[in-house]
């Protein structure tokens, strides 16, 4: 939680705004401290641990640290960095522990609301220390989170055709642009599903954690087992899971 409140704290020392691989993908000196700030608590309390991070200056992003046999800490310093540069209080820091590629333990927390959702493999999810569950709501009357960008929205663009298909047939799609929080909400039932195309593990590991404990599903776009280091999820409640699926993949299934 120190992490997160420090987030808000530091919020106008934020000094610049640095692309990564183009305009969209942006980081800040915030990302970098904040990230310092964790990985080097964790090496403190566990030195033989390894570390995969974001920015990827204090920890790694070699992913074959995930399937060995010890724990490796997987860690987004800042999960929404865009609503963070423009004051859209939506995002968190968001952290997975996973031992042979499976996932273990993991937090969001949100520091705008003093919200910490939080889960251990087969010990259930919890927001600020109580249960919680996905939701049971039906395809329409669901609301789902997605993510793209400008950039995706080219005419031709499958990812337009998903967002169409399943914008028909929800009651809402919003584009809240923060992955951790998008599971977290998954997991407590404020909304019924989110998907998104080629993420990274630090910013759904703790999520996926959240969801699965809550009660969810998790898979790849065609219903099939969700590999943490492949990056195409759809994370909801069970219920409207095979719809949701068929959709983006293209299907007419009547809901």
């Amino acid at each position: 939680m120190d992490a997160g409140q420090w987030l808000v704290n530091n919020r106008y020392r934020m000094e610049a705004v640095h692309y990564k691989r183009n305009h969209l993908d942006v980081v800040t000196n915030i990302d970098q401290q904040n990230e310092a700030r964790i990985t080097e608590r964790i090496k403190a309390a566990f030195p033989d641990h390894q570390i995969i991070s974001e920015e990827s200056q204090f920890g790694h992003t070699n992913y074959s640290s995930l399937d060995e046999d010890y724990y490796c800490w997987i860690v987004d310093p800042l999960d929404g960095t865009v609503n963070y540069v423009h004051d859209f209080t939506y995002y968190c820091v968001s952290i997975g522990v996973a031992k042979k590629g499976k996932l273990v333990a993991g937090v969001v927390y949100d520091p705008n609301r003093k919200e910490l959702f939080s889960a251990v493999q087969g010990k259930g999810a919890y927001l600020n220390g109580k249960r919680i569950r996905v939701s049971e709501r039906s395809i329409k009357q669901s609301v789902g989170h997605t993510g793209y960008t400008a950039a995706d929205w080219s005419t031709d663009s499958p990812l337009r055709f998903e967002f169409s298909k399943c914008y028909a047939r929800l009651r809402n799609i919003k584009i809240a642009g923060s992955a951790g929080l998008d599971l977290a909400y998954t997991a407590c039932g404020r909304i019924d599903a989110f998907w998104q195309r080629s993420l990274s593990p630090w910013d759904i590991a703790a999520g996926i954690l959240l969801v699965s404990e809550a009660g969810g599903r998790i898979t790849d776009f065609s219903g099939q087992a969700f590999d943490l280091q492949q990056g195409n999820i759809v994370a909801t409640n069970q219920v409207i899971h095979e719809k949701i699926t068929e959709l983006l993949m293209g299907g007419t299934r009547d809901a």
